[in-house]
Parts: C-alpha cells; structure tokens; sequence
C-alpha cells in the first residue's frame, strides 16, 4: 500500500494499548542499545494523561482503519510546534509512512511555520530521515551520561 493512503487522526484513551504496544516495539531497540527509551516507553502514564487531556497532542496514524503509529507534538509558542515522537511499527517501517506523516502534520497546523524535534545522534538512520524531510541540526543536549540528542528544526513558508 502506497503513504498516500495514510490518514492522521486524533488518538483517545481507547487508543491506549494500541498505542502502547507500538511504541514498544518501536523504541525497545532504543532502550537495549541506550540503556533506557523515550518517555513514552517508559513511562505509561505520560502518554495516558496526554490522551486523556488531549488537545491536538496525541495522533494515531492509520492505513485502511488499521492503526500503524502515533505522533505527539506541542505547541511551543506561537507558530513553533515540537515534535516529540514519530513512532510506527517496525512491519510498517521503511514505506514512505514517516514521511508522510511529518506532511500530514504540517498539513493539521497550518499555523505553524517551524518545527523542532530532537533524536539520539547515535541514531543515523534517524538524522538522515528527519534531513530528508527538510529539518536542520542546529544543536545537540546530554539528557544522561553519555546520551547526546541531536536537536532539529523546520521552517516553513519562509519563515
């Protein structure tokens, strides 16, 4: 199936354990090379309470009424968004979806001219995605003891 047939929805609390699992399988590589994953693996409930309270946080990414991963991202301030997870499923993986979802993002937000994101430097397949979709390094932080993120940023419609 080609990316175009993804769609963007809005993920509830009954997305949960869909959610949940997908982001497992999708950061456990994570957590074993790392020593730990993103909080929304390890900490159940951060991604509870933003489906509970969401408000054009948590999306599910859906192909033919089969839900194959999820976005979060936050307002910063205005026009400025961050995107603090792209997950999907590992069988889903390597199809065009991620790139597609990062355009449907940004299709949901008109309003937002730059995006920012972050992902572990170690993680190349990660840092040439994200510059494939037009994002930027523009800096890197040290969360832990030697975990360094690389820091993105997206600006759209020349802002």
């Amino acid at each position: 199936m080609p990316a175009a047939d993804l769609a963007l929805l809005p993920a509830t609390p009954l997305d949960y354990d869909t959610l949940a699992r997908i982001g497992h399988d999708a950061f456990h590589p994570d957590k074993l090379r790392f020593g730990q994953g993103p909080r929304v693996y390890e900490e159940p409930q951060f991604i509870q309470a933003l489906l509970r309270d969401n408000v054009d946080t948590v999306h599910k990414l859906v192909v033919q009424g089969q839900t194959i991963g999820f976005t979060l991202s936050f307002p910063r301030e205005a026009g400025y968004r961050w995107l603090g997870c792209l997950a999907i499923a590992p069988a889903w993986q390597n199809r065009g979806y991620g790139a597609q979802a990062i355009a449907l993002l940004e299709a949901a937000f008109p309003q937002v001219h730059r995006w920012g994101l972050d992902t572990p430097l170690a993680k190349e397949e990660n840092r040439r995605f994200y510059q494939r979709a037009g994002f930027v390094p523009i800096g890197q932080s040290e969360p832990f003891a030697g975990f360094t993120l690389i820091l993105f940023e997206k600006r759209l419609r020349g802002a």
